[in-house]
């Protein structure tokens, strides 16, 4: 189930989304031939769309999509069994919850990472309105400061909440890109959540078309 699995995501990223992104909603993706998972990293994007987990999956190499997991909303993804078959298969995603009926909601997030294996995440949680970045939740940063070998890899979707805004099923071509930064380490003095999760949003901003406004 596992290899039929991934030989579907590599048909839908590579051979049907990527070429769709790219050729007719016009999609730049920037800096994504340099992403490396020779050890288990953390993506760590703003989030408007759904295009954006779609996006960062079309912009792996084929052999990550095994092994990079976008990091999902239990209640919304796994609501029902089709929502959490095609979460599980097409996404190969892992499930967090939103509220507190789990003692530690990261566990599983946990447990791919010290498998090697490696996560998207969205720290504002939720999409947002097209073009802002609401507050960052803690989740990422705490991932960080539990694992020092995790490094995270920041990016920024820009416009995709104008081709698919929440709420929206419809797409439509918008100029939009994808820019991936370098991997960054959390170093000693960053031990701090908060300090951190403040070092990932900065980082996200940084790659901000500057044509755009703050």
């Amino acid at each position: 189930m596992a290899t039929l699995a991934f030989l579907l995501r590599v048909i839908l990223y590579k051979l049907i989304f990527g070429p769709i992104l790219r050729l007719i909603i016009g999609v730049k993706f920037r800096n994504h031939k340099n992403l490396n998972f020779d050890k288990p990293k953390l993506i760590v994007a703003n989030h408007n769309s759904h295009i954006d987990a779609v996006a960062i999956l079309c912009s792996l190499k084929m052999r990550d999509l095994r092994r990079v997991h976008p990091v999902v909303a239990r209640d919304y993804f796994y609501k029902n069994f089709i929502t959490k078959f095609f979460a599980k298969v097409f996404l190969n995603s892992v499930s967090v919850s939103r509220s507190k009926e789990f003692e530690n909601p990261l566990a599983n997030c946990e447990a791919l990472l010290e498998k090697g294996h490696s996560l998207i995440i969205f720290p504002e949680g939720t999409r947002g309105a097209a073009g802002k970045m609401k507050e960052f939740k803690l989740g990422a940063a705490i991932l960080l400061s539990k694992h020092s070998e995790v490094e995270f890899i920041p990016a920024y979707c820009d416009g995709f909440g104008d081709i698919m805004p929440k709420g929206d099923w419809l797409i439509l071509p918008f100029g939009s890109s994808i820019q991936f930064g370098s991997s960054i380490s959390v170093s000693k003095q960053d031990e701090d959540v908060k300090s951190i999760t403040q070092k990932i949003r900065d980082s996200i901003l940084e790659l901000k078309p500057i044509d755009k406004e703050s």
